[in-house]
């Protein structure tokens, strides 16, 4: 009893001294300091580091979809990430150099807390594009969750490739890559229930929510790479008080989950991607060990091809929600007609 009474407290004390660390290590370095959001309103939050590749298109996409504000935490670029970030408007940047290894979740939380107040926070990645479910307007799609009474909404990753060689692309600019890598694949994807607690590794912080949405594991990366990739996030969340914005980088906590799941284009094999895995070895940015994955898998040099055993063409939210990639209820599909 005493020994788990001692192992709490060190928990406890562990936590304060992370969140203080992170809260310490903040420094607002463009735009505002704190954005006001109505209640029909998002803003998207992206921990980034050398991200200039995407940086442009990604914030041009979601700028154009009505997100009202875009937060970049920069994780010490080295590259033209910040200036790229501060030459649109409505835009804030905080860095924050503390590894993302260890304080990701909180680099990305208190972000959101220390800028935002209100509305809905997007949490993304450079190389996501957040597309509504069944291509909804986005203020519709936040009147519906806002109407319904939900505080989340799960999303889905699909990654997008091109079938050329690895050779012929790797030299591609971002926006080569959104008009020429339209191609998918659905083999190997697990679909488990919410609150599977065998399959889902983070299945304790899920028992804290309501929701009965599919969660995917698998996909094209397993299929071509073997990896383990969890394709479920919990992207989109109310920014209340007693919302635990992001409790693991898949969920959040507290919250009650929409019957209706998004989709996030997902260009991870965007480019010279392969160098940005040799890159991100050799600086040991993550421990999941996935980039050196796909370093192993990719053999043949510049000859190199993305060949899943069915390729399919890209045709938007509504024919994955078709396919069961994607799911949008009854009431979710009258809200918007």
């Amino acid at each position: 009893m005493f020994g788990r009474i001692l192992s709490g407290l060190r928990r406890r004390a562990e936590t304060w001294a992370a969140r203080r660390a992170v809260a310490q290590g903040n420094r607002v370095i463009h735009g505002p300091a704190t954005v006001q959001l109505a209640p029909d309103e998002v803003a998207v939050v992206a921990l980034m580091k050398n991200a200039s590749y995407f940086l442009a298109d990604f914030m041009a996409h979601h700028q154009a979809l009505g997100v009202r504000h875009i937060v970049i935490v920069d994780n010490g670029s080295t590259d033209d990430t910040v200036a790229i970030a501060q030459g649109f408007a409505n835009t804030t940047v905080i860095r924050n150099t503390l590894p993302a290894k260890r304080y990701e979740v909180l680099l990305r939380v208190q972000a959101a807390r220390h800028v935002l107040r209100g509305g809905w926070v997007l949490f993304l990645d450079a190389d996501e594009m957040f597309e509504p479910p069944l291509s909804a307007p986005l203020p519709r799609l936040l009147a519906y969750l806002e109407t319904r009474g939900f505080t989340a909404m799960v999303t889905q990753m699909l990654d997008l490739f091109t079938p050329q060689p690895y050779g012929e692309t790797k030299g591609w600019t971002y926006a080569q890559v959104l008009s020429g890598a339209n191609q998918f694949s659905l083999g190997q994807i697990t679909t488990v229930p919410y609150h599977d607690r065998d399959r889902i590794g983070f299945s304790w912080f899920l028992d804290q929510n309501k929701g009965d949405v599919a969660l995917k594991i698998g996909g094209l990366r397993r299929e071509v790479f073997g990896e383990a990739c969890f394709l479920s996030k919990h992207s989109l969340v109310r920014n209340l008080p007693d919302v635990q914005l992001m409790v693991h980088p898949h969920c959040a906590a507290g919250v009650r989950v929409a019957d209706v799941t998004g989709l996030l284009r997902h260009y991870k094999l965007a480019g010279d991607y392969l160098a940005r895995d040799r890159a991100s070895v050799a600086a040991g940015t993550w421990d999941h060990a996935e980039d050196a994955k796909r370093l192993a898998a990719a053999t043949g040099g510049d000859d190199f091809t993305i060949t899943p055993a069915e390729a399919l063409p890209y045709q938007g939210p509504e024919d994955l929600a078709n396919r069961g990639f994607l799911e949008a209820s009854d009431a979710y599909r009258r809200a918007i007609t």
